[in-house]
């Protein structure tokens, strides 16, 4: 059975996409220059072809190219905004760090702009090569446990008024609709705020968030992500809100961190994390 032209042309797109992504998240560190060969050895990509799509990125603004390599444009967040999440990025580094280490999966940090999650911060490790995010990069809220975690500390009526329909589908999995969003929301509300997505945003990828409630009224949140059953991410839940907890005690008790003052990870995430998990097998909690 001969297969349509149509159908060539999709898959072709579908391959140019995904390597385009591969480049995109192989810069997951905001104002870090990438040279060519370093792209090409995070991506895996023939350099022919990394090459074609670094200078097509380049000519639409996306990247940008200096003497030392290429690196990412300006951050998508509006630039009065951006300086504003500083004070929680700086308390959550270390956080972020703490988490990928003891649990190995990739830690989200993410801000609710709009319909869509901004990524502030993400640790990722081996696991950056099935990640569809970025530093300033944006997904729909809708289609992952990050942006659920968010959605479902706002009132119903505000949710109809960011989210609008159609909702768009990022896998056969993904929410396609208001009245099965809301319901999921309350299901976040009724677990005090855990969301989840068993390949909602990426086919063959599960996330666990918590929300990070700020003082300010700003909605944020804290995910971990990766190509586990969602069982596994079950498991690492209850320190995943801790952690989430304790970022957004830390903001609220010291209004401004000075610079020598971050987040202990350790008061955190709380140490036991790392008791249970070095003393469990991998098979016992991945």
């Amino acid at each position: 059975m001969q297969r349509s032209a149509t159908d060539s042309t999709s898959e072709t797109a579908t391959s140019m996409v995904a390597r385009v992504a591969l480049i995109m998240n192989s810069f997951n560190e905001p104002g870090k220059s990438l040279r060519l060969d370093q792209v090409v050895t995070r991506t895996g990509l023939p350099r022919s072809s990394v090459h074609r799509i670094l200078t097509q990125l380049h000519a639409a603004s996306l990247l940008h190219r200096r003497p030392d390599g290429y690196c990412l444009a300006a951050s998508t967040l509006p630039v009065t905004r951006a300086d504003d999440h500083s004070q929680l990025r700086g308390v959550a580094s270390r956080v972020l760090d703490r988490l990928h280490a003891d649990t190995a999966l990739a830690v989200h940090l993410g801000v609710l702009l709009g319909a869509d999650v901004v990524y502030l911060d993400n640790v990722s490790g081996g696991s950056a090569a099935v990640l569809p995010t970025r530093v300033a990069g944006r997904t729909p809220a809708h289609a992952s446990a990050l942006g659920k975690a968010m959605l479902a500390l706002l009132p119903a009526e505000e949710v109809d008024a960011i989210v609008a329909e159609p909702l768009r589908k990022c896998t056969p999995a993904t929410i396609a609709d208001l009245p099965t969003l809301h319901q999921e929301l309350a299901r976040i509300r009724s677990r005090h705020g855990l969301a989840y997505d068993d390949q909602e945003l990426v086919v063959g990828l599960s996330s666990v968030a918590a929300p990070i409630r700020m003082t300010d009224g700003r909605l944020a949140g804290l995910s971990l992500s990766g190509a586990v059953p969602i069982h596994r991410l079950q498991r690492m839940a209850p320190f995943l809100t801790r952690a989430a907890r304790g970022i957004s005690q830390h903001i609220g008790s010291t209004g401004v961190t000075p610079a020598h003052n971050h987040a202990d990870p350790v008061a955190v995430t709380d140490d036991m994390l790392s008791r249970v998990l070095r003393t469990l097998s991998s098979d016992d909690w991945v």
